[in-house]
């Protein structure tokens, strides 16, 4: 199911304008028909002979003309019909009456005017195809989050793969990629293009990425020289995207794992601001995904207990910057004293108040690993519900 306001995605319908009912655009709609003579010369029929409701209703009000007033009506009749929008073809109207629009807008139902010369058969493809996808797409959603979040049985996944109903080979491979800062809010449209190629695959979309799954018979392609030539075939840029690759793993067996690897190597390159993070790089990282995987609620506890001190509200948040930026550059001073541009002295200054208040009496090196695994647990959470970095300050 798409929303009115997704139809601007679209290729078809993406130049068509709003010329009513602005403040319900987020109208589902499940359906897409044509209003021909429907309502000409007066007639309302019932609703079992008419539009379904969360349709999107097209019409070049051809019964309408000579006759504006039946347009009010026919408005009214939509709306008990629970229609989501009218788009209408500007070539008996190239501007509906006052009223109707005033009648559309004190009731909430869009109404929009086709952008050019688009066909109705064309548009009810594109539409219809998309609200198909949409639906695949969620379903596949879910069962990504059911595959990283929980703990999966050999017979949940066997049911998992009979319901992704794929011939999916021996081996499997997995990317996860994402934008950050993305000026173009539909990036993720060119990967769902992809789909083409993955006849024994798929790729969908979860939390704001890009989940890509390739099996083949072989344990030995190169998947990231494959997916690299796919981005060029789309002519997608690299520039502003971090890609997180799991290992590989039996399909039948071992899928949770490959997506969960694949997801929390995207998750770990944008902590440490890679563009790229394979899971098989990772060492001790691997052990705090999975304390954070396993029990969220008492590893944000002992971050907050851990780091309170320069949590705290009124606490400067140089502090908690510095610690950070500490942990990510591995403890090298001058690179630290860079990005905050800053003398090296000043950092020495700020991690020896650092120690002071977290833990004044620690070995220095001990120091040091129960705050790298603090922060990158902090940043785990931070990166994975996306919050701001004073939220586990509340």
């Amino acid at each position: 199911m798409i929303s009115v306001k997704d139809l601007f995605q679209l290729s078809v319908t993406k130049n068509f304008s709003i010329v009513a009912g602005n403040n319900a655009l987020h109208k589902k709609v499940k359906s897409v028909e044509i209003l021909d003579f429907e309502f000409s010369n007066g007639n309302y029929p019932v609703r079992e002979e008419t539009f379904s409701p969360h349709s999107l209703v097209l019409s070049s009000l051809l019964f309408a003309n000579q006759r504006p007033e039946l347009l009010i009506e026919t408005i009214k009749e939509l709306i008990k019909l629970k229609v989501s929008a009218l788009a209408y073809k500007p070539v008996i109207f190239q501007d509906l009456p006052d009223e109707v629009l005033n009648l559309a807008n004190e009731l909430g139902f869009p109404i929009l005017r086709f952008g050019g010369d688009e066909y109705f058969e064309d548009i009810i493809f594109e539409v219809m195809n998309s609200i198909q996808n949409r639906g695949n797409d969620l379903f596949l959603q879910n069962i990504m989050r059911y595959l990283i979040e929980d703990k999966v049985s050999e017979s949940q996944l066997q049911n998992f793969l009979q319901q992704i109903n794929k011939p999916f080979e021996k081996y499997v491979f997995t990317a996860n990629i994402h934008m950050l800062q993305s000026q173009n809010p539909q990036w993720m449209d060119s990967f769902l293009q992809f789909q083409p190629f993955l006849k024994s695959g798929i790729v969908c979309t979860y939390k704001n990425s890009i989940m890509i799954l390739l099996t083949d018979k072989s344990e030995r392609i190169k998947f990231t020289k494959i997916l690299k030539e796919w981005m060029d075939l789309y002519g997608i840029q690299t520039d502003g995207l971090t890609l997180g690759y799991g290992q590989v793993h039996k399909t039948h067996t071992e899928l949770h794992l490959a997506v969960r690897e694949a997801y929390y190597a995207r998750i770990m390159a944008e902590i440490e601001k890679n563009s790229v993070c394979n899971y098989s790089d990772l060492t001790s990282e691997r052990l705090l995904i999975e304390l954070y995987r396993k029990d969220a609620q008492f590893t944000v506890s002992y971050v907050k207990e851990y780091l309170g001190p320069i949590l705290a509200e009124k606490t400067d948040k140089e502090l908690l910057h510095t610690a950070i930026t500490f942990v990510l550059k591995k403890s090298n001073v001058k690179e630290v004293a860079a990005t905050h541009y800053c003398h090296p002295n000043t950092i020495r200054y700020r991690m020896m108040k650092i120690r002071q208040l977290i833990e004044p009496f620690g070995n220095e090196f001990v120091f040091y690993e129960n705050l790298s695994s603090a922060v990158k647990l902090y940043l785990l959470h931070k990166t994975i519900e996306e919050t701001p970095l004073d939220v586990l300050q509340k």
